[in-house]
C-alpha cells in the first residue's frame, strides 16, 4: 500500500455548532514524492485541499482495522460555457479529538504541519491496481489509475508537527557548537592516556597507603607483645 506525501501551505479551520470541526488545508504534492496519473501529467501539477474532521467518540472510522478513516479524491477538470476550472485532488481524513486538539493548538499558533503523509489504496482485490507502482527510467515511481478509480480510500496517516526550539539553542554560536561536537580519534586517545596516567598514579597512592598501615599495625603489634610479656 503506497505512502503518499504531501505539504500543507494554508490553513483555515470550519466550525459549525452541532456539527464536527474541520481544519481546512491547501496542500501540494511533496517534493520528494512522485505520482503519475492515468489521464496525464502527474499529481503533482494539481493543487489540493486536505479536510482534517474531528472525530467524536462515538465516531465511525476509527482507524483500527474496521475500514479507512479517510480518502484521496481526484476532482476532474470541468468546463462551461465561460471558464473552465483546472482539475485538483482533495484528501479527507477523520483524527480523534485528542489529537485533533494538538494539531489546533499548533494551528493557533501560527504553524503548519511540516509534512503528511497517508496510506493510499489496497492491498489486495481488484482496486490494488488503482494505486501502484511501475519503472519508470530506472526508477521505481507511483501511477495512479485516476480513470477508472477516481476515489483512494486512507487506512492511516502520520503527520509531522513543528516543535519550537528554544531561545539560547537557536542563539548557539560556533565555539558553543564546537564544544557539543562528537570527539575525535586524537582527543579519544588523549582522554584514554590521561585516564591511565591517573589510574597509575592512583594505584602508587594506595600502594604507599597500605605500607604505612602495614608499618603502623606491625609496630602496634610489636609494642602490645612488648608490654604484655613485660
Amino acid at each position: 500500500m503506497p505512502l503518499v506525501g504531501f505539504r500543507p501551505a494554508k490553513a483555515r479551520l470550519v466550525m459549525e455548532n452541532g456539527k464536527e470541526s474541520v481544519l481546512v488545508m491547501l496542500v501540494t504534492l511533496d517534493d520528494d514524492d512522485a505520482v503519475d496519473l492515468v489521464t496525464g501529467g502527474a499529481l503533482s501539477d494539481l493543487s489540493g485541499v486536505l479536510r482534517i474532521r474531528e472525530r467524536k467518540a462515538n465516531g465511525n472510522g476509527n482507524g483500527n482495522g474496521n475500514g479507512p478513516i479517510g480518502s484521496v479524491v481526484y476532482v476532474a477538470a470541468a468546463r462551461d460555457t465561460q471558464a473552465t476550472t483546472p482539475a485538483k485532488f482533495q484528501v479527507n481524513v477523520n483524527m480523534a479529538a485528542d489529537k485533533f486538539a494538538t494539531l489546533l493548538r499548533v494551528a493557533n499558533a501560527g504553524r503548519l504541519p511540516t509534512k503528511f503523509f497517508v496510506d493510499a489504496g489496497v492491498r489486495k482485490g481488484p482496486e490494488a491496481k488503482a494505486l501502484d507502482y511501475k519503472m519508470r527510467g530506472g526508477v521505481r515511481v507511483k501511477i495512479w489509475d485516476n480513470h477508472a478509480f477516481r476515489i483512494l480510500p486512507v487506512s492511516n496517516f502520520v503527520m509531522i508537527l513543528p516543535i519550537d526550539v528554544p531561545s539560547q539553542v537557536a542563539a548557539m554560536t560556533p565555539s558553543d557548537a564546537t564544544a557539543f561536537a562528537p570527539a575525535t580519534n586524537a582527543q579519544v586517545a588523549e582522554l584514554m592516556d590521561d585516564m591511565l596516567v591517573f589510574q597509575s598514579d592512583t594505584r602508587n597512592t594506595m600502594f604507599g597507603l597500605v605500607c604505612v598501615l602495614g608499618v603502623v599495625a606491625l609496630a602496634s603489634l610489636a609494642i602490645g607483645l612488648a608490654v604484655y610479656f613485660r
